[in-house]
């Protein structure tokens, strides 16, 4: 997957430390040591087959395929058959579909993406300002 920035990522919100846990935090004032910001190995081995910090499918996409057959057996008609969209989770036909693989590329930089942007989470209006200025004068 590829990624135009800035964006959310992939999965979503990826790089969003406090929802994931990720990277390292320095502990102590005068020692300082290096340490997971998600866990110790203690933390690891009870949250070895259940870790609530971690992407769920909604957080990538819910793989899918279409009803290709119907394309290929349907009847003659006027109308366009139409191929829907199946869950490869669940084998169900789904309604929408709301993210996949490179979803937002093609709006990736744009202010609908780059204001959802985690690393720009503590950026004053200002900041703010001059990214949305750089990302309508690109391209």
């Amino acid at each position: 997957y590829v990624e135009t920035k800035p964006g959310t990522g992939y999965p979503t919100r990826w790089e969003d430390q406090t929802k994931y846990r990720g990277g390292w935090v320095v502990d102590g004032q005068r020692q300082k040591s290096l340490r997971l910001r998600l866990q110790g190995k203690w933390g690891t081995l009870t949250n070895i087959f259940y870790n609530p910090y971690l992407p769920t499918l909604d957080d990538y996409f819910e793989p899918w395929t279409y009803d290709y057959q119907n394309l290929i057996t349907a009847p003659l008609a006027d109308e366009q058959p139409t191929a829907r969209a199946i869950s490869m989770v669940t084998g169900k036909y789904m309604d929408t579909i709301e993210a996949g693989p490179n979803w937002d590329d093609d709006l990736g930089g744009s202010q609908v993406y780059a204001n959802n942007d985690p690393n720009f989470d503590g950026a004053s209006d200002e900041e703010m300002r001059q990214i949305n200025e750089i990302n309508s004068t690109e391209g």
